[in-house]
């Protein structure tokens, strides 16, 4: 077996009433050059011919390891963490039903970068199809990122392929959160764990779905306590400057999950870094 292929590629793919899109995003996978694959599909009990799609492309490309279930779940991040469960693969991958892959070469070139950096994430870009309020059509998203980038927004899941440790490590998804319990797991990863860029679009990626049209208030509401919990006495440092808004609003905000003591912690923290901002401008 090559260095490459083993690496064991686990792609979770949440699912409910995709029958119209699923058979693209299967097709993207099972042409995939790269001899190791896992699917798990966690399906929340579909009327259409989900469940029909899935066993037919099992029946017909026995070289992919398919796995699934269908039951009633809680949501898209309930899904994927009985994903998590369900995998047997050491690098996790997630994917929506809606999107694909974005050429048949893309897993060997990221298992070739995980042969090359010993990694324990990377990821890359996707390619935005559809229109939104907040995205045009064919637009690559989004490049290198650095912190200040990060907190700013959050790389596309379909963008990330994580090591089975970092998940152990990192535990599940948070079902606290709507649309945006991914940028909360990336950002927990993100304070313990080096994320490994390859200059690579991995996905298609199909706006439309839910985080396209809901607003997830209560992340936002405790963005800057997450950035306290995860990131602790760093938060003091320049690199925070875009985020003191959160943190005063974490200090001051009656919503605030936090004591006395945090609450006063990110006040000194927005007071420095609104200074900081001040002096550099």
């Amino acid at each position: 077996m090559t260095a490459e292929a083993s690496v064991r590629f686990s792609i979770i793919i949440p699912t409910y009433n995709s029958a119209k899109t699923l058979p693209r995003c299967l097709d993207s996978i099972v042409s995939q050059d790269y001899p190791i694959i896992e699917v798990c599909l966690i399906d929340g009990v579909s009327a259409d011919d989900t469940l029909d799609i899935i066993k037919r492309y099992e029946a017909g490309y026995p070289f992919v390891h398919f796995r699934y279930l269908s039951e009633r779940d809680a949501g898209i991040y309930d899904a994927m963490n009985k994903g998590i469960r369900l995998a047997s693969g050491n690098w996790f991958y997630f994917l929506g039903s809606d999107d694909s892959l974005y050429h048949d070469q893309v897993l060997s070139a990221i298992a070739a970068k995980i042969k090359e950096t010993g990694a324990g994430i990377v990821y890359g870009s996707v390619l935005m199809r559809g229109q939104n309020k907040w995205n045009l059509d064919n637009v690559v998203f989004d490049g290198e990122y650095t912190i200040e980038k990060f907190i700013d927004r959050n790389i596309c899941h379909q963008a990330i392929f994580y090591n089975k440790t970092v998940i152990q490590r990192n535990g599940d998804f948070s079902l606290r959160y709507v649309t945006n319990a991914d940028f909360d797991y990336n950002l927990r990863c993100y304070a313990n764990t080096v994320f490994t860029y390859a200059d690579l679009t991995i996905a298609n990626f199909f706006v439309g779905g839910q985080s396209s049209h809901v607003e997830d208030h209560l992340f936002h509401r405790e963005r800057g306590a997450l950035l306290l919990k995860y990131f602790g006495s760093r938060i003091y440092t320049r690199s925070f400057i875009g985020a003191r808004l959160y943190l005063q609003q974490a200090a001051l905000s009656t919503a605030s999950p936090l004591n006395l003591q945090g609450r006063i912690y990110c006040l000194f923290a927005y007071i420095k870094l609104k200074i900081q901002s001040m002096l550099r401008s």
